[in-house]
């Protein structure tokens, strides 16, 4: 009897120390994006996998519940609350709004994948992004991977797209088209050698907008490594994943670092921008909780953190789910229903919300 009242002490007793180390963990994760990867290889890996972290940390929690340890629970519940602001980046709960007000702009940004590898555009088999772009509608469109080719010149691109008057278009895939006066436009010098982030001048109605478009630095993981990935998923193998894990380690790192100087150079010209009204987006690679996503919005709104719901998973390819499109705003700017759109036309999901200019 006392043997096994020895031995249920300890199991308690390591579950205990268990629990508290995965709170430690959680906290970590939770502010991994306040670390550049610059000054840390570790941490940003971190935020990485905070959603899988918070999660065994609510079962924990769960767990203590139901057994009534009331201690632990409440301990649970205390490191939740501190990590409520990663929380709520990661999960976003709004009901949409049904009569949106008069003056709103509709804003979209697409990874389009080379406009899903360059399919052709007729009425018998239109391309299925310009075909969701067109009823879409949106006032201001971003893409990034945007290649017109044989298949699909850019004249007729601009035919379809027509709606959308003003146009300027870059190197490096990047493209903006608008139905509101574009002043003025430039490549912004990040260091990269396929990825690129433009900046250009908007006349939104009389109000002057700075709109930034971004292709941050991309994981460069082939599609063999994905699809070993996937495998993975389905079939576990534990010499196989520590292999697959180390090679993800030799990619992510290098392009965290790459991020973390793209970020810092478009900060700074969103804190030198003399216009009243500012929109940041395009696709970031880099996941909710990153340093890269955090410099960058300073100060800005989330749109899908404001008026989405769920968690606005963005990237779509061989059961990697994560939100890397991103639509950040300034705070006269107010967002309503965000959406990621459901086209598999591309890797990447759309993203669109309406803006009201205050």
């Amino acid at each position: 009897m006392q043997k096994n009242n020895f031995f249920l002490r300890w199991v308690k007793r390591l579950i205990t120390i268990l629990a508290v180390l995965s709170l430690v963990v959680l906290l970590f994760s939770a502010f991994a994006d306040r670390v550049s990867p610059l000054t840390s290889r570790y941490i940003p890996f971190l935020g990485l996998f905070f959603p899988f972290i918070l999660a065994f940390n609510v079962a924990f929690g769960v767990f203590w519940l139901l057994f009534r340890q009331w201690k632990q629970f409440f301990l649970t519940v205390v490191v939740l609350f501190i990590c409520w602001a990663s929380i709520r980046t990661y999960f976003s709960f709004h009901n949409r709004t049904k009569n949106l007000p008069e003056n709103c702009v509709k804003m979209l940004t697409y990874n389009t994948m080379s406009l899903g590898r360059h399919h052709r555009h007729t009425k018998s088999d239109p391309n299925p992004i310009l075909q969701y772009i067109v009823e879409q509608d949106p006032d201001i469109l971003c893409l990034q991977e945007y290649v017109a080719g044989w298949n699909l010149p850019e004249a007729e691109i601009r035919r379809i797209l027509k709606s959308m008057p003003y146009f300027c278009t870059y190197p490096n895939g990047l493209a903006l088209f608008s139905k509101f006066p574009i002043l003025s436009s430039r490549k912004i010098p990040i260091e990269s050698n396929f990825n690129s982030s433009m900046l250009a001048e908007l006349d939104v109605n009389g109000r002057k907008l700075t709109l930034i478009n971004n292709h941050l630095e991309s994981n460069k993981i082939s599609a063999d490594e994905r699809n070993e990935y996937y495998d993975l998923t389905k079939d576990w193998d534990k010499d196989r994943w520590e292999s697959f894990t180390y090679r993800m380690y030799q990619r992510l790192n290098p392009a965290f670092q790459l991020r973390a100087k793209q970020a810092v150079t478009i900060r700074r010209l969103i804190d030198e921008s003399k216009n009243p009204y500012i929109i940041v987006c395009g696709d970031f690679n880099d996941t909710p909780i990153s340093y890269s996503r955090r410099v960058i919005k300073g100060d800005l709104v989330d749109a899908f953190v404001e008026s989405g719901s769920g968690m606005g998973i963005s990237f779509n390819s061989n059961r990697f789910l994560f939100r890397i499109d991103y639509i950040f705003h300034s705070k006269n700017i107010k967002s309503y229903n965000c959406t990621v759109g459901k086209l598999k036309a591309s890797d990447h999901y759309p993203v669109w919300t309406y803006l009201e200019f205050l």
